[in-house]
């Protein structure tokens, strides 16, 4: 093969649509570019104060990031701690209603759940079962409602390792809203029975 017989081919085979470079689209170019001329100013300001301040601090550079990194990790402890609060925050009253609603009872509430249950709603059952549970320990006078009581408050009332998992686990299905799961009403039906129990609520 000659030269230009080999140029030829060479053309021939670069030419295929694999070798060549494929436009990408960019729909958001513009917004993105925007952002950046927006932004921009706030960048430019954040390191003249990141360089003003590494000039004034010992070791520079490094201790601004040292700065930067607690002040980073302080941020994300206190959110994780108000997360945290938040989910404990399950309020009780909210779910329940026990007070003020005509007619409910803990053996109704029951017969409600196993009917919810029969036809399938996971999550009515879990949500009737716990509030059966807890009109009991009311009546009892175990624990006392109000509107702000948490499942946390009973937890620390009630010193038992049986109601904190019933009450993680409702804190998850109706509030995290995990799918409910067949072994979550059979620990509830089980569980709440060794609560009452504990409790001198049966």
């Amino acid at each position: 093969m000659n030269p230009d017989e080999a140029r030829k081919a060479a053309s021939e085979i670069l030419s295929q649509r694999k070798y060549r470079a494929t436009t990408t689209p960019r729909p958001f170019r513009g917004i993105l570019d925007k952002l950046g001329e927006w932004l921009h100013p706030i960048t430019e300001a954040a390191q003249r104060a990141f360089a003003w301040l590494a000039a004034r601090l010992p070791g520079g550079r490094a201790s601004v990031w040292s700065i930067l990194g607690g002040l980073v990790i302080v941020a994300a402890a206190g959110f994780a701690l108000w997360l945290a609060r938040r989910r404990a925050r399950v309020t009780v009253t909210s779910a329940t209603r026990l007070r003020g609603e005509a007619g409910l009872d803990p053996a109704a509430l029951e017969r409600a759940a196993e009917t919810a249950e029969a036809a399938g709603d996971l999550e009515d059952a879990l949500r009737l079962r716990f509030r059966a549970g807890l009109l009991r320990l009311d009546r009892a006078k175990v624990i006392a409602f109000r509107e702000s009581v948490t499942s946390h408050e009973v937890a620390v009332r009630l010193r038992s390792p049986a109601f904190e998992h019933l009450a993680r686990d409702f804190d998850e299905v109706v509030y995290g809203r995990r799918e409910p799961r067949p072994e979550d009403i059979a620990a509830a039906r089980s569980e709440w029975v060794q609560v009452l129990e504990e409790a001198g609520a049966s």
